[in-house]
C-alpha cells in the first residue's frame, strides 16, 4: 500500500470538498484538484530526476505546499525528510549532514542555505524549487509541472510499495538531546491516521485547523478539510488569535500546542466569545495544565479539549478528554500526582519499568512495576517506530540499541522506551511524570518535574520550572519561578518559607533553592510549550555560585 492512496481516495468519494484552505493566501485545493495537483506534483519530481527511494529534504513554508508536496513524494515513492526549520540553523545543517538527501526540495531560503553551506548539503545532486522564481542549479517546480514531455498525471498513479516500505523520515524536536531521526513507514502513517480518527470519532467532510503543519497531513488523510490560519508556524506562541478565530470559523477540530491555546483562550475569555460547531480541540507537544482546560471548556459549548500523549517514534499511546481532567483528576495533578494521560489507545500496549539510564537487550532484563509506582514508560503497538535512522550515524544507532527493548513474543518483536517518568492507577490509566533526562535524583529520594512544578504553581507564581543542580544521587533540587516583569515584594523570609511550603506538600526534603527568574522561560522551538530545563539547570547552578540571587 501507498499512504499517499488515502487523500487521493476522496477524490472519488467527496471531489468538491474542500480539502486544503490556506487563510493567509485564500488559496483552495478541492479533493478532486488535490488528486490532480499530486499527480502532476509526482510526475515532475520525477521529471526533476528524483527516484523511488531517493531522500529528499523538504522545507517549505505553506500548509498547502507542505501537504502536496510531502503526499506527491509518498506517491512518487521518494522519501521526504522532515526537518524542523524552527530547530535552529545549526540543528537543521547537522541532521541534513547525517542524512546525506540527495534531493533539495524547498523555497529560495533553503537553497540560500544550501549555497552558504556546501558541505552540509554535498550529497544533494536534484534541487528543486518551490514557490517560483529562480536559483542557480535548481529547477523550477512550477516549469517542471507545466513542462512537455510530462508523464501523463492522469495516470501517474502510487509507487507501489509494501505497509514496512520506508515513507519518510521525521526528525525528533531534539528537546532533551540531539534531534534524531525516525524512520516512518507506509503502513505506520496510514495505521495512525486510522487511530487518530476512531479515537476521536472523526468523520469525512468535517473542517479541521492545523496550527502545526504535520497534522495537516492527517487532516486530508481522514477527508477532513485541512484549514492553516495566518500564522508563521516555526512560532505557534507568536500567532495572532484573532487570525487562529478567524481560521476556526466553521470548522469542528483543530490542533496546536498549548502555547498557542494559552493566549487564544485568554482572548476567547477577553471578548467573551464561544467556539460553537467546534466537537474537539486537539493540544499536545507539552502537559496541559488543568488551568488551560477551564479556559478552554469555558468557551467551548458543543465540544471538548484533547490531550493526545505520544511522540514522534509512536503516536497516539493514550489520551484524556479535558472534561474529565477537571472532574476526576486536576486535584489530585494539583498535588502533585503528575498528569492524566488517560486511556491507552486502540492496540497499544504500556509497561511501566524500573527506571535506568542503561540499554535494556530484552524485555527479560527489565522489571516491570506495580500500580502506583513511578517507572520509565515503554509501549509497543503499531503506531510505534521500530528504529531511529542509523544508516550513517553511530549516535543513532546508539540511540536505538538504548530506545528499544527485544522481546520475541510481542507481534512487533519489541518495545518502545519513551524517555518519559510515569504510572498506572487503579482505573488503568497513565499518569505522565516528566521526562526521564528530568527526573532530580537527591539523597532524599527521586524528584519528577512535572508533579513538583504543579505544586509549586498552586499558590506561588503562575508559571515553575524544577530542575536538579549537581551530580545524580546527591543533586539539589531547584524550584525556578517565572516573573514576567518586575520583581515582587517579597518577605526576607520568603525563600524559606516557600521551600518549607513546598518539602511539606511534595513530601520531600531534597528541595534545596527557589530562585525567580525574569521570564519568559526559555521554552523549546518546535512547540513553544517544552520547559527547556536544562538551560535552566545550567542557569540556576549559575545564580547558586553567586548566593543564590536572581
Amino acid at each position: 500500500m501507498n499512504v499517499s492512496s488515502l487523500p487521493r481516495s476522496y477524490a472519488e468519494t467527496q471531489p468538491n470538498t474542500l480539502a486544503l484552505v490556506d487563510k493567509k493566501s485564500g488559496r483552495t485545493l478541492t479533493f478532486g484538484q488535490l488528486r490532480t495537483e499530486l499527480d502532476q506534483t509526482a510526475a515532475a519530481l520525477k521529471l526533476a530526476g528524483l527516484n523511488p527511494g531517493d531522500r529528499a529534504a523538504l522545507f517549505v513554508a505553506t500548509g498547502i505546499e507542505f501537504v502536496v508536496l510531502v503526499n506527491a513524494c509518498f506517491q512518487a515513492g521518494v522519501v521526504p525528510v522532515l526537518i524542523d526549520p524552527g530547530m535552529g540553523a545549526k540543528n537543521v545543517l547537522s541532521c541534513v549532514r547525517e542524512q546525506r538527501p540527495v534531493g533539495l526540495i524547498g523555497v529560495a531560503r533553503a537553497h540560500v542555505l544550501r549555497a552558504l553551506f556546501r558541505g552540509a548539503f554535498a550529497s544533494v545532486r536534484t534541487q528543486v524549487l518551490v514557490g517560483g522564481g529562480f536559483f542557480p542549479g535548481a529547477k523550477s517546480l512550477e516549469k517542471l509541472k507545466a513542462s512537455r514531455p510530462l508523464p501523463d498525471p492522469l495516470s501517474f498513479g502510487e509507487r507501489e510499495t509494501s505497509s514496512d516500505s520506508i515513507a519518510a523520515v521525521l526528525y525528533t524536536s531534539g528537546s532533551t538531546g540531539a534531534p534524531k531521526g525516525v524512520l516512518y513507514s507506509h503502513g505506520m502513517l496510514a495505521g495512525q491516521a486510522t487511530a487518530i480518527r476512531d479515537m476521536f470519532h472523526i468523520q469525512p467532510g468535517e473542517v479541521d485547523v492545523a496550527c502545526f503543519l504535520p497534522f495537516g497531513l492527517f487532516s486530508v488523510a481522514m477527508g477532513m478539510t485541512a484549514v492553516f490560519p495566518d500564522m508563521d508556524f516555526r512560532f505557534p506562541a507568536k500567532a495572532k488569535p484573532q487570525n487562529v478565530l478567524a481560521a476556526m470559523q466553521g470548522a469542528t477540530s483543530a490542533f496546536a500546542s498549548p502555547a498557542l491555546w494559552e493566549p487564544f483562550s485568554r482572548y476567547l475569555a477577553e471578548q467573551k466569545l464561544e467556539l460553537k460547531g467546534v466537537k474537539r480541540i486537539l493540544t499536545a507537544g507539552a502537559p496541559v495544565r488543568p488551568q488551560l482546560h477551564e479556559r478552554l471548556l469555558a468557551h467551548l459549548p458543543d465540544g471538548d479539549v484533547y490531550t493526545p500523549y505520544g511522540a514522534t517514534e509512536a503516536l497516539p499511546v493514550a489520551f484524556m478528554n479535558g472534561r474529565a481532567v477537571l472532574a476526576d483528576t486536576a486535584a489530585r495533578t494539583r498535588e502533585g500526582k503528575g498528569t492524566c494521560v488517560g486511556a491507552l489507545a486502540p492496540d497499544v500496549a504500556v509497561k511501566i519499568i524500573a527506571i535506568t539510564d542503561d540499554a535494556i537487550a530484552s524485555l527479560g532484563d527489565a522489571r516491570e512495576l506495580l500500580v502506583g509506582e513511578v517507572g520509565e514508560i515503554i509501549v509497543r503497538g503499531p503506531c510505534v517506530t521500530r528504529a531511529y535512522d542509523d544508516t550513517h550515524s553511530e549516535r543513532a544507532k546508539e540511540a536505538n540499541a538504548k530506545a528499544k527493548i527485544a522481546d520475541p513474543a510481542a507481534p512487533e518483536g519489541f518495545w518502545h522506551r519513551m524517555g518519559d517518568c510515569g504510572y498506572f492507577d487503579a482505573q488503568g490509566r497513565l499518569w505522565f511524570c516528566g521526562r526521564k533526562a528530568h527526573r532530580v535524583e537527591t539523597t532524599h529520594g527521586t524528584l519528577h518535574s512535572i508533579p513538583v512544578e504543579a505544586v509549586a504553581e498552586e499558590g506561588h507564581f503562575s508559571r515553575a520550572a524544577f530542575v536538579g543542580v549537581g551530580p545524580r544521587g546527591q543533586q539539589r533540587g531547584v524550584v525556578i519561578f517565572e516573573v514576567n516583569g518586575e520583581r515582587p515584594r517579597l518577605a526576607p523570609d520568603w525563600e524559606a518559607t516557600t521551600l518549607a511550603d513546598l518539602r511539606t506538600r511534595v513530601g520531600n526534603q531534597g528541595l534545596h533553592a527557589a530562585l525567580l527568574h525574569s521570564g519568559p522561560l526559555p521554552v523549546d522551538r518546535r512547540h513553544n510549550a517544552k520547559l527547556e530545563r536544562e538551560a535552566l539547570a545550567v542557569w540556576a547552578e549559575k545564580k547558586l555560585g553567586k548566593g543564590g540571587a536572581a
